[in-house]
């Protein structure tokens, strides 16, 4: 038996060579797509009809998406958050959604720290203004002593820490998920605050939570106007926790001292989107993943989820494995 494998996922193209080939010894055919993704769901209906398996960015898997492709059996998110995939209706229809959770964890860690570094001590502004014929004086700021806040701390989120121990930064944290009794004893270096004391205190704040209903606009503008005026922002996690409008409200006035942001309510940019004018922000697109290591990585994993499924074994970090007790469960084990 083989299986249709489409791929919305570029970094899965252009890195997963080695990951593809084990798909092609297996007999499946791989279709990727002219243009990455994220896709909408009417793009999606249009080009995943005959997907067995589909290696996905962050498309629009709805409810009306599992009902037009009845071949889809799997799934597979490159990367770890499902967001943008209806788990409700995945499972209803008998379909696997898999992630990649780990993959990617210190390649974004690391890169938040290269925005944070970029924006405090004014890499980008420097090259710009030395390539323009400039030779300026841009005197930047130093990490230790001040103060990092950590706005979700998951695995990335601790990763995030870890790092900033090695600066000698003050680390903020808040995180309703991390027990009490872990606070103590699993993060001796870390201060759990609620949001308000967060935003008061901290001279740099790093977005890591997920992007959910009730995280929306999580950073709105009452919370940006919480921040100090010398205090910078950074967002390596979703676009929809920060209220854009309000951010670019807050930096036109001078009201915190900038941001870096790697994610965006829409995807790409849009070429005429306000933000690509608004000064002191950096704008990064979707990079904070893209390590050779976390894209080969999740490459793997994405594939093996495809292949155990093929063989009729479960896959490993399924994020819906109750489907497999439903009775149109899509890929008999």
């Amino acid at each position: 038996m083989s299986w249709t494998v489409f791929s919305t996922a570029l970094a899965f193209s252009v890195n997963g060579l080695a990951p593809q080939a084990d798909l092609h010894r297996r007999g499946c055919r791989l279709v990727t797509m002219p243009t990455a993704g994220p896709l909408s769901e009417q793009e999606m209906i249009q080009i995943l009809p005959e997907a067995d398996a589909v290696i996905a960015a962050n498309d629009a898997f709805t409810p009306n998406f599992f009902a037009a492709c009845p071949r889809l059996k799997l799934v597979a998110r490159y990367g770890v958050g499902i967001d943008t995939v209806d788990l409700k209706a995945a499972t209803a229809a008998g379909v696997v959604v898999t992630n990649t959770p780990g993959a990617m964890t210190d390649a974004v860690a690391d890169y938040c720290f290269a925005l944070l570094l970029c924006i405090v001590r004014r890499v980008a502004e420097g090259q710009t203004r030395l390539r323009a014929g400039e030779w300026p004086e841009l005197p930047g700021l130093e990490l230790p002593g001040k103060t990092l806040g950590l706005i979700g701390f998951g695995s990335i989120g601790q990763a995030v820490a870890r790092r900033a121990v090695g600066f000698d930064l003050r680390i903020l944290a808040h995180d309703r998920q991390v027990a009490a009794a872990d606070r103590a004893g699993s993060f001796p270096h870390v201060e759990f605050v609620d949001l308000d004391v967060l935003f008061q205190q901290s001279d740099f704040i790093s977005v890591h939570a997920p992007n959910m209903p009730e995280t929306r606009h999580l950073v709105n503008e009452h919370r940006l106007r919480q921040m100090r005026s010398t205090a910078y922002l950074i967002n390596t996690s979703r676009g929809g926790l920060i209220d854009e409008a309000a951010l670019m409200t807050v930096l036109h006035e001078g009201g915190i001292a900038g941001a870096a942001i790697d994610v965006y309510q829409q995807e790409p940019l849009p070429l005429t989107h306000p933000l690509r004018q608004t000064p002191r922000l950096l704008l990064t697109p979707h990079s904070a993943f893209n390590s050779k290591e976390a894209v080969q990585e999740m490459s793997r994993l994405c594939v093996a989820s495809v292949l155990a499924l093929m063989s009729g074994e479960r896959p490993a970090s399924m994020c819906n494995p109750e489907v497999l007790d439903r009775p149109n469960f899509r890929a008999r084990l």
